[in-house]
């Protein structure tokens, strides 16, 4: 039993550590699997700073995870919109971990309508990293994106976080993790759209996730998804309160079981 435990626990030090920053974020990619660069939303400006020329009002969003129900493997993040004439503003913070193993990504975003079909974003983000009683280190790190309509029912993103391979100020953490991400969104009709993204971190496996998304009401929508290495499939909601959105999501690990996600999103008149 002894053992089985140790193999367990480290099985979840492995997965939750390898990239917990620099996942999708927000409750609405889980309930898709994660499928995040073709979607438009507050947390654009960590999953695709270029979609958020799509948002017309401000907007606040705040999401929460706990890994397998492990309160020490709890990750927050905080983002928000400002839509102008001009740029698009974006920002955001994320936390994750406890106070003897803790990262933050802080992110600034600007991004650009180039045309009525594609648009350009641009983000500067600062990752730390603070293990207790060692040594803290941090570095800065930019990601470029790009969304595009191709028509009104088909659209596409595309991120690229890390391009120059910034390293962490403290050689022995290496490299901030460089990936790529492209996404595919498809409306089907009015209730039911697609969606699938292939995410690739240069030092793991490409990871594939796909979505479906159904709009039982104008105000109450369903999600399922599924994801490759590790194998995961996720299910959630997303109900309208007037100027909140509240969402909610959970993916299955078969062997560590369910991560909740939440969130809530304020938009402004």
């Amino acid at each position: 039993m002894k053992l089985f435990c140790l193999i367990v626990f480290f099985s979840v030090i492995q997965i939750a550590f390898a990239q917990p920053i620099f996942d999708p974020i927000g409750a609405k990619a889980w309930s898709l699997s994660g499928c995040s660069t073709a979607e438009i939303n507050v947390f654009s400006v960590s999953n695709n700073m270029a979609s958020s020329t799509e948002i017309k009002s401000i907007q606040v969003g705040i999401y929460n995870q706990t890994r397998f129900g492990i309160k020490q493997l709890n990750a927050i993040n905080t983002s928000l919109i400002l839509p102008n004439k001009w740029l698009q503003i974006g920002a955001s913070i994320s936390h994750f971990g406890y106070e003897k193993f803790n990262q933050q990504n802080m992110s600034f975003g600007i991004s650009k309508k180039l045309n009525n079909s594609f648009s350009l974003g641009i983000t500067l983000n600062y990752v730390a990293i603070n293990i207790a009683e060692q040594e803290n280190t941090g570095a800065y790190a930019g990601s470029l994106s790009a969304f595009f309509k191709a028509n009104k029912k088909l659209q596409f993103g595309v991120l690229i976080f890390n391009p120059t391979q910034s390293k962490y100020n403290i050689n022995s953490h290496g490299n901030v993790p460089t990936f790529g991400r492209i996404g595919i969104k498809y409306l089907v009709n009015k209730y039911v759209y697609l969606t699938a993204d292939a995410d690739k971190n240069l030092l793991q496996d490409l990871v594939i996730r796909s979505g479906i998304n159904y709009a039982l009401h104008p105000n109450f929508e369903l999600s399922l998804g599924y994801a490759n290495n590790p194998n995961y499939i996720t299910f959630g909601f997303s109900t309208k309160l007037k100027q909140f959105d509240i969402l909610f999501a959970s993916s299955f690990h078969q062997t560590l079981g369910l991560t909740p996600h939440l969130g809530m999103v304020f938009h402004g008149k």
